[in-house]
């Protein structure tokens, strides 16, 4: 694991680059980092603003902040040993880029916010996930200091109920979904604290349980957890991967692509399309 005081600046880049998480509400980009609002264990709505000088990140202080900061980043992917299996595959491109910092997923302070951004992924044209997302920040969420609203807590979310959730914030049929999910969030603790992070086996079983979470949406989840041994499998994907009918699509999710990688295999999928 490398703390965030070890990341260069030029380390920061391919991390906001390395999915679609750092265009979608409340995270906002700045010339050189990003601001992020949300609300810490004690319930006090805070700005966390992370900016590169000299060549080097500059921190928040706090304990607390720096350890969701160094979440946000994926910190505790184990970027070395990847390097270590694309040296012994003589995965040379794949090695330069891991050797740049590609490798770590950008990612919430929460699973449950990764959850409700993944469900906002779902059968929507992404224009329409960022909408979602926008609104239900801007709509639910709670105003920090510098006046910027945060993500949204399960309990706000049950509060406003699922009519509103439908005709105000634009969830459509997600509402439901999103009902029963901001349920399991006030039952499930990892799902509002990072550190409680389950194993696999028992994540894959509990997010696949819930309504509208099929494989993809399960699979996206987990790998945003650090679980990078499954591979999510969407329209985009499976047209890389060769899988170009509808009906090839469940057939091969579980097939052979990228299998060799083992726990790196949505990393090696991943870092081939860079």
């Amino acid at each position: 694991m490398t703390g965030i005081e070890k990341l260069s600046a030029k380390a920061l880049t391919p991390i906001l680059q390395s999915h679609g998480w750092a265009y979608l509400a409340p995270l906002e980009q700045t010339e050189n980092g990003f601001t992020y609002p949300l609300v810490l264990r004690s319930g006090k709505p805070v700005t966390l603003q992370i900016t590169t000088a000299k060549g080097r990140i500059v921190w928040p202080h706090g304990k607390e902040l720096k350890a969701i900061a160094e979440h946000i980043l994926s910190l505790d992917f184990p970027l070395h040993d990847f390097q270590a299996l694309c040296k012994q595959k003589k995965a040379t491109r794949l090695l330069r880029l891991a050797k740049q910092g590609w490798g770590r997923m950008l990612r919430s302070p929460t699973v449950w916010e990764d959850a409700v951004k993944t469900l906002c992924t779902t059968n929507a044209s992404w224009g329409y996930t960022e909408k979602m997302c926008l609104n239900l920040c801007q709509q639910l969420g709670e105003t920090t200091s510098s006046g910027l609203k945060t993500f949204p807590r399960p309990e706000r979310v049950l509060k406003a109920g699922e009519r509103f959730l439908k005709e105000k914030v634009g969830m459509g049929y997600r509402s439901k979904s999103l009902i029963l999910l901001a349920k399991s969030a006030v039952a499930i603790p990892w799902l509002l604290d990072f550190s409680l992070k389950p194993d696999a086996m028992t994540a894959e079983k509990e997010i696949h349980s819930w309504h509208g979470f099929g494989t993809y949406a399960t699979r996206h989840l987990l790998v945003l957890m650090g679980f990078h041994e499954y591979l999510p499998i969407d329209r985009e994907v499976g047209s890389h991967l060769g899988i170009r009918k509808a009906g090839d699509k469940g057939s091969n999710l579980d097939s052979d692509h990228f299998e060799d990688w083992g726990k790196f295999r949505f990393t090696a999928y991943k870092l081939s399309r860079v």
